[in-house]
């Protein structure tokens, strides 16, 4: 009984969850990060009327229309937080959050090269 006990909560370890969350991104076609989220980075720079917003690691994100005046409002400088869609539209599968109440659903439209960088990405 207790081997059996044993045997399951190895199955539930966070270790093995991490394998099978680093597994599950290489073949990965929804919802492909690498990162836990929530996360919080600083904006670069906000793009074609709050289309696009560039965070401080290079990352691009597309903003959908309807959220694209709040994001057009955000400043460089200006700290949001990356969190999941759980019922992403059209692809838009993570919410950017400034504040309370300034949000965007966003996808990951491409990186740019950080100033500074080793050049990996």
């Amino acid at each position: 009984m207790m081997s059996a006990l044993i045997a399951v909560l190895t199955l539930f370890s966070p270790d093995s969850a991490q394998a099978q969350s680093r597994a599950a991104i290489a073949g990965c076609t929804w919802n492909c990060y690498n990162v836990d989220l929530p996360l919080a980075l600083t904006v670069s720079q906000v793009a074609d009327g709050g289309s696009f917003v560039t965070l401080e690691d290079g990352s691009v994100w597309e903003i959908r229309l309807p959220q694209r005046p709040v994001a057009a409002s955000w400043q460089p400088g200006d700290l949001v937080e990356l969190r999941q869609v759980h019922a992403p539209v059209d692809r838009f599968e993570i919410l950017l959050a400034k504040g309370d109440t300034d949000r965007a659903e966003a996808r990951l439209a491409g990186r740019k090269r950080v100033a500074g960088s080793s050049g990996q990405q």
